[in-house]
């Protein structure tokens, strides 16, 4: 039996996995609550406890780079050592990924079902195509991006070359904040204040989310009416500001999201020109899925396409939401399988 594990900042996911004519099929599957426990080892062994399966395999995507088979979580107390997790739950393969890494994997996996396409993008005009060196059209060679929202903002390429599948890890989610209008200038004046560094991360993650609905109460963009004070403070700010959002009840919680999802849109357009990844760029995580309507309403492609004089090769590029909450999952167990 494969264990496959997707560790957030948020919440620690669990499942075991099975690998049946090439495909792998997701069995039990429990969610933890990440900052109830002192380490992964913890939780994966209360998992394994509730049990009786033989595991002989496992990958974990954990929130951070790994290097040399160790990681430490960008956004939660947890160190992760593959020799050790090995060691204490005594399975014989561990292998530990990026978050991100571990979405990546499962992308060549996806059904038509699993995936809403915001922009279908299309074939590259032959007269502009050699302006460009190395596209990536037609040349045997494709690029794809992923793009995820969550507690923190993960990225991560997947490569393709003569039918060999490579996953470039990422943290590109950390690179500097670039505003490009008026709003988006005062948003980033107003995290400068308080952040030393303003990234992507900053803003296109839950904790974002929030930060730009402060900035907006805080600016005098709309009062905030005491019944959305009362369920911010009373619920989780994130589930507040995107339903009221979706639903245009508050006017605070609307153009939050409006800025959020425009501020998506420039990013994936600009991880398609950052590598020219005119295979396609899928956003995952659980935020995208959850505004999939507000993500269509055409904010999102319109800054997706915005680029100037390469605007062409974005237009060219699909943009997809994957609706699969379990992706990263089936990512890391397909990793486990083939280790």
């Amino acid at each position: 039996m494969i264990l496959a594990g997707d560790v957030g900042g948020t919440k620690t996911r669990l499942a075991f996995c099975r690998l049946d004519n090439g495909r792998i099929i997701r069995q039990q599957t429990e969610t933890f609550v990440s900052r109830e426990y002192s380490c992964l080892e913890e939780v994966v062994h209360n998992f394994l406890n509730k049990y009786d399966v033989s595991v002989t395999k496992s990958c974990f995507g954990v929130p951070g780079p790994v290097i040399n088979g160790e990681a430490k979580a960008t956004k939660l107390p947890w160190n992760f050592k593959e020799e050790q997790i090995s060691e204490k739950l005594n399975i014989s393969s561990v292998k530990l990924v990026n978050d991100l890494v571990a979405t990546a994997a499962a992308v060549p996996h996806l059904m038509p079902d699993d995936l809403y396409v915001l922009h279908e993008g299309g074939q590259p005009d032959p007269a502009r195509e050699g302006q460009t060196r190395n596209s990536g059209f037609g040349n045997g060679e494709e690029v794809i991006g992923v793009l995820a929202p969550g507690t923190g903002l993960g990225q991560v390429y997947i490569y393709t070359n003569a039918g060999q599948r490579h996953i470039l890890p990422s943290e590109g989610g950390h690179v500097d904040f670039a505003p490009t209008n008026g709003v988006e200038v005062r948003l980033f004046q107003y995290l400068k204040s308080k952040y030393d560094h303003v990234s992507y991360d900053r803003i296109l993650s839950g904790p974002g989310l929030n930060s730009i609905y402060t900035f907006l109460k805080e600016t005098g963009f709309a009062p905030e009416p005491p019944e959305l004070e009362k369920r911010l403070r009373e619920e989780d700010p994130g589930k507040v500001i995107t339903t009221s959002g979706k639903t245009g009840e508050y006017k605070l919680c609307t153009e939050a999201l409006n800025i959020f999802a425009s501020l998506l849109g420039t990013q994936a357009g600009n991880m398609v020109l950052s590598l020219l990844a005119t295979g396609g760029i899928y956003l995952g995580g659980g935020i995208p899925a959850a505004i999939c309507e507000k993500l269509a309403d055409g904010i999102t492609v319109n800054s997706y396409l915005k680029k100037g004089r390469l605007s062409y090769l974005v237009e060219k590029t699909p943009l997809y939401v994957i609706l699969d909450d379990h992706t990263a999952l089936l990512g890391a167990a397909y990793i486990a399988s083939e280790s």
